[in-house]
């Protein structure tokens, strides 16, 4: 049975670019370490709920764009094995330049 780790934040509208550049580069390294699927969805009409919503839920202030990610996994050992290296990976440190991971840009 798939495991699936599931992550809801918000992102300033401004730094879409950014988000989709990091979200490439973090994935990469979920897919290495055994992730059979990650997905990065920016919200795009993610509307207020009545009793609690995703905007609640991050605390999104009216210039954040809701995103919904998850990755999916063979099953919770593999992704149990996984998440150590996958957190020490440089790939997922927003810091990291894109260039010193061999992207060439």
């Amino acid at each position: 049975m798939s495991y699936i780790d599931g992550f809801v934040m918000a992102v300033p509208k401004g730094n879409k670019e950014k988000f989709i550049e990091h979200a490439r580069r973090g994935d990469s390294a979920f897919i290495e370490h055994g992730a059979t699927r990650v997905l990065e969805c920016w919200g795009d009409d993610v509307k207020d709920g009545k009793v609690t919503d995703f905007r609640r839920a991050v605390q999104a202030n009216d210039d954040e764009a809701v995103v919904f990610s998850w990755i999916e996994w063979p099953d919770k050992a593999t992704r149990d094995s996984a998440m150590a290296k996958v957190m020490a990976d440089p790939r997922l440190n927003p810091q990291t330049p894109v260039v010193q991971l061999g992207t060439g840009r």
